[in-house]
């Protein structure tokens, strides 16, 4: 069972779109998610859903739960992993509200 992530939630990881040094330890949050799903007043976010970096590289959610789906797309949890010009792993979300 795992924790929903909404809009606004939080990943941490590296950002590999810099000069030098080449990659940074980088957090962010979640910016786009379900307009009819909420969860907490929150979106609920969902697989390819649009992160940002506090530098402001964008990325999107890659990975998602198999078993239980928003918008016919995975619901994005804690532990799910972002891509693109960063890349990480989901790390907060609504206690409240447990899939899978």
């Amino acid at each position: 069972m795992s924790i929903v992530s909404r809009v606004t939630d939080q990943w941490v990881g590296i950002c590999c779109c810099h000069s030098l040094p080449p990659c940074i330890p980088m957090g962010g949050m979640i910016i786009t998610s379900s307009g009819e799903h909420v969860s907490s007043a929150l979106g609920v976010a969902r697989l390819a859903d649009i992160t940002i970096g506090y530098c402001g590289h964008t990325g999107i959610i890659v990975t998602s739960s198999t078993k239980s789906r928003t918008n016919v797309r995975g619901k994005a949890m804690v532990g799910s992993q972002v891509s693109g010009c960063h890349s990480g792993t989901i790390v907060t979300g609504d206690t409240k509200h447990i899939t899978g």
